[in-house]
C-alpha cells in the first residue's frame, strides 16, 4: 500500500510538472541581501513570523546552513561585493567601507567618484560608481553572456548596497537621498541624463515622509519575548548613529523634524520603501518580460541601521524582522503572480552578521570590550619618539583595525622601519583586547592553521590595505565612537559576524537544507553553474553541488 501511494505521488509530481513546466532559464533573478542579519535570526524570531515570508523561504526553498565569510573585514561594501564578484577583498580590491587610499593620497569612502555627477541627487550623494571593484560580478557576466539583452537594476537605501551588486555594466542602479527623500542614481549608469520619468513619478508620491508621518509602534500580537525587556531602561540600546532613544513607541513625526529623512532608515520602513521601488522597477523595466534573464539586485538597509543603533537584544531589532517577514511575503505573493514561483530565481542572504553590546557583555560576566581606535593614531604618534627618539609624523591614518603608515616621512628619517613595526607592536599588545599584531609580512608567514589567518589574508589587498594589522579578543570591537555604551557592530572573523543565512528558491531549487560548509564567494560561481555562464573574473567560490542533489 505504501508503495502504490508512493507511486501516486511521483505521478502526481510528474502530471503536476507536465502542466507548469520549468523553464531552461528563470525569467527573472532576485538577489537578497539582508544588511547585519545573522543567521540565527532565521529561528530566533520563528514564532512570529507569519507562514509566507521566511517560514515560506526554510519551508519551500534550500536552505544553507553553516554559511560563512571567509575572510575580514566583515563589513557592507565587501560583503556586497563578494556575493556578486565569488571574490574576496585581496583580489576584488573591496577592502572596508572606506580607507586611506594612496592613490588619492587622503582618506576615501569605497563607492565615490568625483568624475560622476548625481541625478536628482543634492550636493554629492550621487557621486557613486562600481570603477573601485576590480573584477567582474556576477551580473556583468550575465550581461556578457548574451550581448546586453540582459536587465540588471541595483536598488538599496545605500549607494555602496546598490552600486557593488550591480556591478560595471548594469542598466540601472538606484539609493536613497536623505536630504531630497528622493531614489537618485549617477551620470556613471547609461540611463541617467534625467531621472527617468517612472522614478519621477514614484519620487512625487512622497513614501518616505508618509512612513514617517505616523509613530513606530509594536505589531499588535507580537510578544517580542525573544528580546531584552530591560535592554532600554539599562542603555544597552544607546548607540550614537542618530539622535533616536530606544524604547517604544518612537515619535517619528518629531523625529523627522529634528533630523529629517535620515530617521527612515533607523526604522523598519526603511526597508518597506526599498521594496515598494523594487516592485516598481520591475513594473516599469519590464524586469523577466524579455526573451534574456534578468537580474534584480535588492539589498534591505534598515536591519543595519536599526542593530547599529539598537543592539541585536533590542525589541527594536525583533520587530524590524517581524515586518521585513511581512515585506519578504509580499514580495514572494507577488512573484508568484507575475511570473510563478518556477520562472524566478530567488536567494537571500546577507552582508555580515553582527557581535554583542559589549557593555552587556561585561555586566552579564562574559568576555567582551570596546578598543578606542578613534584615539589610536594620536596615541601611537606621542608613544612612538619616545622610543625611536625621533620626532615625525609616523602614521597615515588607523582603522579597520590597520594602521597606514608614512613612508615618505619614514625614509626622509632613514629610520629602520622594522624597528617601527617593532615599537607599534609592542604598544598595541599592552593594550586591552588586542589579541595579536602583526606587519603584511608576518601575516603572510603564519602557518596556514594559525587562527584566522587565511581570512585575514583574504582581506589584503597589497595596494590599498594598511601596513600593519591587529585582532582584537572575541566579544570587543574597536568602534569606541559609535558604540562605546550600546547598540552593535561588526568586521571580526568571529562567528557573530560571519555566519549569514542563504536560502534559494524558486526555480529548479529543491525543498531542503545542508550543514556543509559553504562559503560567501561560493554564490556567485553557484549562480554562473545555474545560469551556465562564466563565473566572475575574480572568483575564487566554488560551486554549492548540494542545489543538484535531488
Amino acid at each position: 500500500m505504501r508503495l502504490l501511494f508512493s507511486a501516486l505521488l511521483s505521478l502526481l509530481a510528474v502530471a503536476l510538472t507536465a502542466q507548469n513546466p520549468v523553464p531552461a532559464r528563470p525569467k527573472l533573478v532576485i538577489g537578497i541581501v539582508v544588511d547585519q542579519m545573522r543567521y540565527d535570526y532565521l529561528y530566533r524570531y520563528q514564532a512570529d513570523y507569519g507562514s509566507n515570508g521566511f517560514r515560506r523561504l526554510l519551508r519551500e526553498g534550500f536552505s544553507c546552513e553553516n554559511t560563512h565569510f571567509n575572510y575580514v573585514p566583515t563589513f557592507t561594501g565587501p560583503g556586497h561585493a563578494a556575493i556578486y564578484t565569488g571574490a574576496y577583498p585581496a583580489v576584488n580590491g573591496i577592502v572596508a567601507n572606506d580607507w586611506y587610499d594612496h592613490e588619492w593620497g587622503r582618506h576615501r569612502y569605497v563607492t565615490t567618484d568625483t568624475t560622476v555627477q548625481g541625478v536628482g541627487a543634492a550636493g554629492r550623494s550621487g557621486q557613486h560608481s562600481p570603477r573601485v571593484m576590480l573584477s567582474t560580478s556576477i551580473t556583468d557576466e550575465l550581461r556578457l553572456s548574451n550581448a546586453y539583452q540582459s536587465k540588471v537594476v541595483g536598488v538599496c537605501l545605500k549607494d555602496r548596497g546598490a552600486v557593488l551588486p550591480a556591478g560595471h555594466l548594469a542598466n540601472a542602479c538606484y539609493w536613497f537621498d536623505d536630504k531630497t527623500g528622493n531614489w537618485i542614481t549617477s551620470t556613471y549608469y547609461p540611463d541617467s541624463l534625467g531621472l527617468p520619468q517612472w522614478v519621477q513619478d514614484f519620487n512625487t508620491r512622497r513614501l518616505a515622509e508618509r512612513y514617517l508621518a505616523q509613530p513606530w509602534t509594536k505589531l499588535p500580537g507580537a510578544t517580542y519575548n525573544e528580546s531584552f525587556a530591560d535592554w532600554h531602561s539599562k542603555g544597552y540600546d544607546s548607540g550614537h548613529y542618530v539622535s533616536m532613544e530606544g524604547g517604544f513607541p518612537h515619535d517619528l513625526p518629531a523625529l523627522r523634524q529634528k533630523m529629517g529623512n535620515i530617521v527612515l532608515r533607523f526604522t523598519p520602513f526603511g526597508n518597506t520603501l526599498t521594496l515598494d521601488f523594487a516592485l516598481e522597477t520591475i513594473e516599469k523595466m519590464q524586469l523577466g518580460q524579455g526573451e534574456a534573464t534578468d537580474f534584480l539586485c535588492l539589498s534591505f538597509s534598515s536591519t543595519d541601521y536599526i542593530g547599529h543603533q539598537f543592539g541585536i537584544h533590542a525589541e527594536e531589532t525583533q520587530d524590524a524582522y517581524l515586518r521585513l517577514d511581512a515585506d519578504i511575503a509580499r514580495l514572494l505573493s507577488y512573484l508568484d503572480q507575475k511570473f510563478g514561483k518556477n520562472n524566478v530565481l530567488v536567494f537571500l542572504t546577507a552582508d555580515h552578521g553582527g557581535g554583542e553590546t559589549p557593555a552587556h557583555l561585561v555586566q552579564s560576566r562574559a568576555p567582551g570590550g570596546i578598543f578606542p581606535e578613534s584615539k589610536l593614531e594620536e596615541a601611537l604618534e606621542n608613544a612612538l619618539p619616545q622610543v625611536l627618539g625621533v620626532n615625525a609624523d609616523y602614521i597615515l591614518e588607523c582603522g579597520n583595525q590597520q594602521i597606514w603608515l608614512n613612508w615618505e616621512a619614514i625614509e626622509d628619517l632613514s629610520l629602520d622601519p622594522n624597528n617601527i613595526a617593532m615599537a607599534i607592536g609592542d604598544f598595541l599588545r599592552m593594550q586591552p583586547g588586542v589579541s595579536e599584531v602583526w606587519t603584511r609580512e608576518e601575516l603572510f608567514a603564519l602557518p596556514a592553521d594559525y587562527p584566522f589567518a587565511a581570512e585575514l589574508r583574504r582581506g589584503i589587498h597589497p595596494r590599498r590595505s594598511g601596513d600593519m594589522l591587529f585582532q582584537l579578543e572575541p566579544g570587543w570591537h574597536p568602534d569606541d565612537k559609535s558604540f562605546s555604551t550600546g547598540g552593535c557592530t561588526h568586521g571580526s572573523p568571529y562567528p557573530y559576524d560571519t555566519h549569514v543565512p542563504l536560502i534559494w528558491y524558486g526555480w529548479r531549487m529543491p525543498a531542503g537544507e545542508s550543514l556543509s560548509p559553504v562559503e560567501i564567494t561560493d554564490i556567485a560561481p553557484t549562480l554562473a553553474a545555474l545560469l551556465r555562464i562564466m563565473e566572475p573574473s575574480g572568483s575564487t567560490g566554488k560551486v554549492i553541488t548540494d542545489l543538484w542533489k535531488r
